[in-house]
């Protein structure tokens, strides 16, 4: 038995937990260098990109599980008040109408894998069916060519296929004997595998792999990310360089050059310029960020003295 189902490939990003970062309302970080800022506003656009796609998969998941389908197996399928299919002349309405009781007004003759799919594409409320029960040979050979369905529910045995000999014919041992070793020796799967596998359904499942999203989906984004974040270090880095040769050299540094002129003493006070540098670039952060702090809170304190003062003297004009 199989039905109309939806597919079962659903787009995946990344495997995880959404998570928002927290910022502090009371430590506030400015980003002050313009190359800071190019880095950050590159930061913020992958971090939006891949939220984006998160969410539309996940969007994607929750749509699948609600369209699953209805149909569980026979015993659901027997409850419902559908159109069953079958093909023509198959023990299986014999076996829908006697057996299971299915009214013979629901049940529906298809002749050719054509009526199948388009049966099962138009539904029961356009005229066609819920669900087809057929033998397994016939449902793998059509499912070979429609991978827009599946299988539903577990099997189910009835006597309906076998071989017919004249009684006590000596053909009927040698024939169970040859199909016991096509099956033990793997030829059987391997016959079953030739014509009854599902070639079109496995193309189609790569192509919707290949659509999937992974983390090398993302490659572009964070090849932009990190050439833009090794760019904003290499000019940050060519900036103290700069400032390290056409900057005036102190004190400490001529007293050094005039004690030793040799060239290891040389590279070790450029050493030492660099790294106060680096040292005064981090401190001027660091006071500007205070200076701001300072500022915020004395405008705050202004502004609480300011409406206490008014409280005030309302209280006493009242």
């Amino acid at each position: 038995m199989f039905s109309s189902a939806v597919p079962l490939t659903v787009y995946l990003i990344s495997a995880g937990l959404a998570s928002r970062p927290c910022f502090s309302p009371i430590v506030r970080e400015n980003t002050v260098s313009t190359l800071g800022r190019l880095v950050l506003i590159i930061w913020l656009f992958v971090v939006l990109i891949i939220n984006s796609s998160y969410t539309a998969s996940l969007t994607s998941i929750l749509t699948v599980q609600q369209l699953s389908s209805p149909i569980k197996g026979i015993d659901s399928l027997r409850e419902m008040d559908e159109r069953i299919g079958y093909q023509v002349g198959s023990f299986a309405e014999r076996y829908l109408r006697d057996e299971l009781n299915i009214s013979e007004s629901r049940l529906l003759a298809l002749g050719s894998p054509e009526a199948y799919a388009k049966a099962l594409k138009d539904g029961p409320n356009k005229g066609g069916v819920a669900a087809i029960v057929d033998e397994r040979p016939y449902v793998e050979l059509f499912l070979s060519s429609n991978c827009a369905y599946r299988i539903i529910g577990q099997e189910f045995t009835k006597s309906g296929w076998g071989f017919a000999f004249p009684r006590d014919s000596p053909l009927a041992i040698d024939l169970s004997t040859a199909i016991l070793g096509l099956a033990e020796n793997g030829d059987l799967q391997r016959i079953h595998d030739k014509w009854l596998m599902k070639n079109a359904c496995t193309l189609e499942n790569a192509e919707l792999e290949s659509d999937r999203l992974h983390l090398k989906s993302f490659w572009g984004l964070f090849l932009i990310c990190g050439v833009a974040c090794v760019l904003a270090l290499f000019l940050y880095f060519i900036q103290i360089i700069r400032q390290l040769y056409n900057g005036k050299p102190n004190e400490d540094d001529d007293a050094i050059g005039k004690e030793n002129h040799d060239s290891s003493s040389l590279r070790s006070t450029r050493l030492q310029r660099f790294l106060s540098l680096m040292d005064e670039k981090e401190d001027m952060s660091k006071a500007g960020s205070k200076k701001r702090k300072i500022d915020g809170s004395v405008n705050d304190t202004s502004g609480s003295r300011h409406s206490r003062g008014f409280d005030r003297e309302r209280s006493l004009y009242s």
